[in-house]
């Protein structure tokens, strides 16, 4: 049997903070806090288990549709995570990265993202990026849109376009592959998150809302991905693989 290999990249949606806020009577601006307050502690542990790239879902393109009193709350979260966390980032060798549109977002919150990704930028060990205002659709659609103006203004043929030239023009051109997907908050869907980059992904959805997801885990569900069949397409004989889970493709 082929070795159980660590995912390389894990991509996480941290779905549930308001419905955890909610059901305790608390403030959005509590469970939004509360799930910032958690990030840490899941770096650590991933890391901790050999993986090198995690990239969580901070905030969508869809999510400027939320009330200003919730994206005001939101807002001040990141203020608190960025003022507050950066040092520890740097004394955790943690490299952190963002992708997404930040034209909406405040010019102190892109100061401050700039200044973190400067200070973490030579840090050799986990590498955490953070999706603000982003969208997979997006992505895909203004990294076409570069490619075919290259196209029209002759750097490019049109045979040259391929999977290859399409990644290298999306905003997660320096990530790799997403290996494991997980949602959080009882959800089961991708929510537009890193299209492209999981078409091969293990899913994973978690009952847990955001806020209360542990270490323990996170540890599980790496766990169960060390010992899931991934054939890409194959089949289990043709890549060495033992078939362990019916149904799975």
């Amino acid at each position: 049997m082929a070795e159980r290999k660590t995912p390389d990249h894990i991509a996480i949606i941290m779905d549930g903070n308001r419905r955890w806020a909610s059901e305790r009577g608390k403030s959005g601006y509590s469970g939004h806090h509360q799930g910032a307050g958690i990030v840490e502690d899941i770096a650590e542990t991933v890391h901790d288990h050999g993986v090198k790239w995690l990239t969580l879902f901070a905030f969508s393109t869809e999510n400027w549709k939320r009330s200003s009193v919730e994206i005001t709350a939101i807002m001040t979260v990141f203020r608190h995570f960025l003022i507050t966390r950066i040092d520890r980032l740097v004394e955790k060798n943690i490299h952190l990265r963002v992708i997404g549109d930040l034209d909406r977002f405040a010019p102190d919150i892109i100061e401050n993202l700039n200044i973190a990704c400067d200070r973490t930028a030579s840090n050799d060990g986990l590498n955490l990026t953070i999706a603000l205002g982003y969208g997979g659709k997006a992505d895909m659609v203004q990294a076409a849109r570069q490619i075919a103006q290259k196209v029209a203004s002759g750097p490019v043929q049109p045979d040259d376009v391929d999977e290859t030239l399409m990644k290298q023009h999306l905003g997660t051109a320096d990530l790799p592959d997403v290996d494991l997907l997980i949602r959080t908050g009882r959800e089961k869907r991708v929510s537009n998150f890193l299209l492209w980059d999981m078409a091969y992904a293990e899913l994973a959805f978690s009952e847990t809302l955001w806020p209360d997801f542990d270490t323990h885990e996170m540890a599980r569900l790496i766990d169960d991905y060390c010992h899931r069949d991934r054939r890409f397409g194959g089949d289990a004989s043709s890549l060495g693989l033992t078939k362990r889970f019916s149904g799975q493709s």
